[in-house]
């Protein structure tokens, strides 16, 4: 006889009390950690994507607003060089060119103000002097070059914070002074500062002197303060456009302290572009999630303890019919005794027959499974495969692929859609029916190869001279273009014809087949009437109007 203690007593229901309690909350813990790990690593790569898309396209669209009213002062810089008699009403013209421009100055070789203009009609000082020792006079005298300078406030002229463009004044090859234009630092970034901050991310710009050109609500700074040691920190992690940019932690630049994430971007102009958000933008939606999971854990905790009391009661008044069943299928033998503390006595034959049969469904089922994951993988890449082929379809299927403009799908969708919002805001809506003047001969003359990219430099000279976003250029056919110019009255709209027709004379486009030796447009112009019921009855109206100009002569706009 073998001399061992027997193997000490245990109870079912404990073991299958601890048993529930494990299988219960070790797969939960496990799978909440994970998938709470996942989603904080799925937002941050949502939010450093969206940092570095919004970072390098607000640089992208302030250089280009600075640049456009840059070539504005170098064109009458240029004109004015060639015609000193030129002045104070070509100053004024620009203004109303260029409607963020805030005031314009001339300066001699000296650095005396000898004109000024103000877009809101104050007076304004002629300082001698003023602009001698400024940097961008000194850029224009020693360099003979254009120039965009930091961020700066004039007393003399006024309390905002503006940024000055400007150009040399070239008399027969040698400087005779400079021109030099305030932009107000809100008209090129309040739109995109505002669209920035409803999506939780603040926009910092740094000038080349490590100034503050403007500062989110949520930044520590505000403008024409001096970035200090941050923000020459945040000017050395910039990265040139295009290149890989990184994003990195830094604390110090929120006015309610704590961490942030910063990506920067070195702008064309030597600025600096910074957007940053805080840490906490991660962990907010993390807390739903979290509370989520503690909600499910109780229930779980809840459910386990009911089913384990079911399971008491059930057990009680089954176990004796379960050992008689049992006994009557078993295969009989005597059993292993190394096995005798592995199972309960009363539920060994019934353990013996699940066991077996667990092993051949979970062998089928994790076959089953591993088919079902392969299937649905290729379900999922065919799907995305779809849908991007039907988008980039839908794209081209509006747009006229030689000029860029809409074609003639997206004319008539373009159309229906600002025709219906006008009329449900109650706001006006203008059309502009341009027809390039002369331009069979065009082609007869020069062949279709040099029509088409007459077309395109058409195109181009238009885009130019629409100021707003949502106005809608579209090629229907053939030399025809239409402007559709949402929230503008017929006043504007025929200004906006004007400087239509004014940047297709400036595009200097040759032409020998027309009258005037160079490309030129008439343009129609109309405005929605409370009688029109589509847009066709403006379309006709402009088409008319049009008809109207090129009996007049052409080249020209008119309603």
């Amino acid at each position: 006889m073998s001399d061992s203690p027997p193997p000490a007593a245990w109870s079912l229901r404990k073991r299958l009390t601890k048993g529930l309690v494990l299988t219960a909350l070790l797969p939960m813990v496990l799978f909440a950690t994970s998938l709470l790990l996942g989603e904080w690593q799925r937002s941050r790569h949502e939010l450093l994507l969206r940092l570095d898309a919004n970072a390098t396209l607000s640089a992208s669209v302030i250089d280009d607003f600075l640049e456009g009213q840059l070539a504005g002062v170098r064109l009458l810089a240029d004109q004015m060089g060639d015609d000193p008699a030129l002045q104070g009403e070509e100053l004024a013209r620009l203004l109303h060119i260029y409607p963020s421009m805030l005031r314009i100055q001339q300066v001699n070789a000296r650095g005396d103000v000898v004109a000024v203009r103000d877009a809101r009609d104050r007076e304004v000082p002629l300082l001698p002097g003023v602009a001698a020792d400024e940097e961008w006079f000194v850029a224009a005298r020693s360099q003979y070059r254009a120039f965009v300078s930091g961020v700066t406030r004039r007393p003399a002229y006024g309390n905002e914070a503006v940024v000055g463009v400007s150009a040399p004044l070239l008399h027969d090859g040698r400087f005779a002074g400079a021109l030099q234009a305030d932009v107000p630092v809100q008209a090129f970034v309040r739109l995109n500062a505002e669209s920035l901050a409803r999506r939780k991310l603040e926009l910092l710009l740094l000038d080349r002197g490590n100034n503050v050109v403007h500062a989110g609500k949520a930044l520590r700074w505000k403008a024409l303060d001096a970035a200090g040691a941050r923000g020459q920190e945040i000017r050395r992690i910039a990265t040139q456009a295009g290149r890989a940019t990184r994003v990195v932690s830094m604390g110090g630049l929120l006015r309610e302290g704590g961490v942030a994430y910063v990506e920067a971007v070195v702008m064309r102009n030597g600025w600096t572009l910074a957007l940053v958000t805080p840490h906490s933008q991660l962990l907010a939606p993390l807390l739903p999630r979290l509370l989520l999971l503690a909600a499910l854990s109780a229930v779980s905790l809840m459910g386990v303890a009911w089913a384990l009391w079911l399971q008491r009661r059930l057990l009680e008044k089954s176990i004796g019919y379960l050992l008689g069943s049992l006994h009557g299928y078993a295969l009989g033998g005597r059993m292993v005794p190394a096995r005798t503390d592995a199972i309960p006595v009363e539920l060994r034959p019934l353990a013996d027959g699940i066991g077996e049969l667990g092993t051949r469904m979970n062998a089928a089922f994790d076959e089953v499974q591993a088919v079902l994951e392969a299937r649905e993988h290729e379900i999922a890449e065919r799907t995305a495969s779809l849908r991007e082929a039907v988008s980039e379809l839908d794209r081209l299927s509006r747009t006229d692929a030689m000029t860029g403009c809409l074609n003639y799908r997206g004319f008539a969708e373009a159309g229906e859609r600002l025709f219906r919002e006008a009329r449900a805001s109650g706001t006006p809506l203008s059309v502009l029916a341009l027809d390039i003047d002369h331009f069979k001969r065009y082609n007869d003359l020069y062949g279709h190869a040099e029509g088409d990219g007459a077309l395109r430099r058409f195109a181009g000279a238009v885009r130019s001279a629409l100021l707003h976003a949502d106005d809608v250029l579209a090629r229907p056919g053939g030399e025809e273009f239409t402007v559709f110019l949402p929230a503008t009255d017929h006043a504007q709209a025929l200004q906006v014809g004007g400087r239509v027709c004014q940047r297709v004379r400036d595009a200097d486009i040759a032409h020998m087949g027309s009258p005037k030796g160079r490309l030129t447009a008439s343009i129609g112009v109309a405005t929605l009437q409370p009688g029109d019921t589509d847009p066709e009855d403006m379309l006709r109206r402009a088409d008319a109007a049009l008809y109207r100009v090129k009996a007049a002569g052409r080249d020209g706009a008119g309603a």
